[in-house]
């Protein structure tokens, strides 16, 4: 019986059916209870006169709006305030109704009808319309709250009281989704000690791991205008100080709840990405497009984390072409199936080219085979510091006469513009790697005047690009640590991927030629602190359940990186986050003699090698 009452439920014509009898039920039962009131709880037969002779005039009129109002198709769990005033204008109405057919079928007169029955009939049923879908209402929202089944412990909120009550709105509907809120920490400390919703308000200066442990919380929940990097950062450092593990959450913008339903996809997952302390930054998006859009374009690299970047946002800018230039046959694979689509929707004509960057022939074939190019964007080299200190030769080969190759080729066949993308392992070097990449620098900019604009681009690490420290630290949590840092004092700069290239195709569009673009990259990040993070971001608590190894500086690495030196100077440029490296720190390098170089890779002497490199670089410590 009950499951066949609860099939029926799921047929909208059977719910509103049974609406329209509440309603119905309510207004009999409403006007046999005024009219009680009205003869001081006597059951006389006055009393049942007028019941019998005007209940149905009353329910007539008062059935009619609520028909009109269409007050039996909502859901009663979701009754708002605004359902109330619309409720209390349907009863409004029905009461002036119902006494006007009254009047009108009794003789144009009251005769025999106390007058005030109508008034109470119509307060009582009020009273039966809003307190019936409130209690329902509130019964739910309690039931919900209450239950943890299928849904973690405690919510930690942060965030101001306004943007919480509208959060916990739609929380309490969806409680299973996040979890119960058992604390809200405000952005001040003026309500501290009030409560929202039943919810205690916490100030920012209590004490965070103490209330968290007390609470038994699970999931912090960060709203703006708490949602920081610096205040999260803040608050898991105060809580893993206790050896507390928590889920990070954050809301990165109120519009995300516009729609009055909280989504998963809104609230996100804290990343170590979003622990950047990035200065929020803007793009003159029509300069960028004017440079691109159009063009016939060719990246080198193309199927590396950063040159697929590059082509993943340069064909929303609707390149005429883009030639993909890769050397791996798999990475050019899985680099032009996936663009394949969006390419061909953008109107861009993909084509995607096999070939090595030491190889004029192959670099002048594959222009060619686009009819020419306007832009290339070199990105292709050999990047991982450890592994070039073991493989000099092909460090070089790759990464300096690489770049004179496709430099060269780029000048014969009349490119436009060249890109060159660099790294902050150029400044200073203590690797073959950095070296090759400030050599690479050099035949960039010192190029004599011709009709191709040259550039390079210089910024720091990438965040989740091949072989950097988060997919290994990743890696290594997954497999239960330990965690390998080189040192507690080594920093780093860090950008996501996206921000890079966005900022690396903004920089081609920077007039200045022979130049050297930095971009900004905000402060630098310890290793130290970033691993420690990441496990915290796992659920797990930093030298309890992951372990962190220290292993010491390896062959070529720095403690510290610089994205300058000291006696270089920047000039700022028209690009937001985007500055141009005065060359005044070459001044004492001898002229670089690539034919040199190369007779020094064939014969493969490392210490000729290196002592060639550091002769050649103001300031380099591949000798220290």
């Amino acid at each position: 019986m009950v499951k066949m009452i609860a099939s029926l439920k799921e047929y909208p014509f059977v719910r509103r059916v049974a609406a329209i009898l509440f309603h119905l039920i309510g207004i009999g039962l409403a006007f046999v209870a005024a009219v009680v009131l009205r003869f001081d709880f006597e059951w006389e037969p006055e009393a049942k006169r007028v019941v019998y002779h005007f209940s149905h005039w009353m329910t007539l009129g008062f059935i009619i709006p609520i028909l009109a109002f269409g007050l039996y198709r909502g859901l009663w769990r979701f009754f708002t305030l605004r359902d109330c005033f619309v409720t209390g204008a349907a009863i409004v109405c029905g009461a002036v109704i119902s006494g006007l057919l009254v009047y009108f079928t009794n003789g144009s007169s009251f005769q025999d009808f106390p007058r005030s029955s109508l008034v109470i009939t119509a307060l009582i049923l009020l009273s039966w319309e809003i307190g019936s879908r409130g209690m329902i209402r509130l019964f739910r929202e309690h039931r919900m709250g209450r239950s943890k089944e299928g849904g973690p412990g405690g919510v930690l909120l942060f965030g101001n009281p306004d943007d919480a009550d509208a959060l916990l709105r739609n929380m309490v509907r969806y409680p299973q989704r996040i979890g119960r809120v058992v604390g809200l920490i405000s952005h001040t400390n003026r309500h501290r000690g009030q409560q929202l919703r039943g919810i205690r308000i916490h100030g920012v200066d209590d004490d965070i791991a103490g209330l968290v442990e007390k609470k038994g919380v699970s999931t912090v929940l960060f709203l703006p205008p708490l949602n920081t990097p610096g205040t999260i950062r803040d608050v898991m450092e105060q809580i893993g100080e206790k050896g507390l593990t928590c889920d990070y959450r954050f809301i990165p913008s109120m519009e995300d709840l516009a729609s009055g339903r909280l989504d998963v996809e809104q609230v996100k997952r804290v990343s170590i990405e979003d622990l950047l302390h990035r200065p929020s930054h803007t793009i003159d998006l029509e300069t960028v497009r004017s440079s691109i859009s159009g063009k016939r374009v060719m990246v080198t690299g193309a199927g590396g984390s950063i040159g697929s970047e590059i082509c993943r946002q340069l064909i929303q800018l609707k390149p005429s072409s883009l030639t993909l230039f890769e050397a791996s046959e798999f990475l050019l694979f899985e680099i032009d199936r996936e663009l394949s689509e969006h390419a061909k929707d953008a109107g861009v004509d993909l084509l995607p080219v096999t070939g090595d960057v030491r190889r004029s022939d192959h670099v002048k074939r594959a222009i060619d085979d686009a009819g020419g190019v306007d832009v290339i964007y070199h990105a292709a080299a050999y990047k991982h510091v450890h592994l070039m200190e073991k493989n000099p030769v092909a460090c070089l080969q790759n990464n300096v006469l690489g770049t004179e190759t496709v430099a060269s080729a780029a000048e014969s066949c009349g490119v436009g513009d060249f890109v060159l993308v660099s790294t902050d392992k150029a400044v200073r070097p203590t690797s073959l790697m950095g070296a090759s990449k400030r050599l690479a620098e050099r035949v960039v900019v010192e190029r004599p005047e011709s009709a191709t604009r040259f550039k390079a681009v210089r910024f720091g690490n990438v965040l989740g690009s091949s072989g950097s420290v988060i997919p290994i630290f990743r890696e290594q949590i997954k497999r239960g640590g330990p965690l390998t840092v080189t040192s507690k004092e080594v920093t780093r700069y860090f950008m996501t991927i996206p921000e890079a290239v966005e900022l690396v195709i903004a920089a081609g569009a920077v007039s200045e030629d022979r130049s050297i673009c930095v971009l900004e990259m905000g402060d630098p990040v310890k290793i130290d602190s970033l691993a420690r993070r990441m496990i915290a971001l796992s659920g797990l608590v930093p030298d309890v359940d992951i372990k962190i190894e220290y292993t010491g500086l390896r062959p070529g690495e720095k403690e510290y990186e610089e994205l300058i030196t000291d006696d270089e100077g920047v000039v700022r440029t028209d690009h937001d986050r985007i500055w141009v490296v005065e060359k005044s720190h070459e001044v004492d390098a001898p002229p670089l003699d690539l034919g040199k170089l190369k007779e020094l890779l064939d014969e493969g002497v490392e210490g000729e090698i290196r002592r060639f490199a550091h002769k050649h670089i103001p300031g380099s410590l591949l000798m220290d």
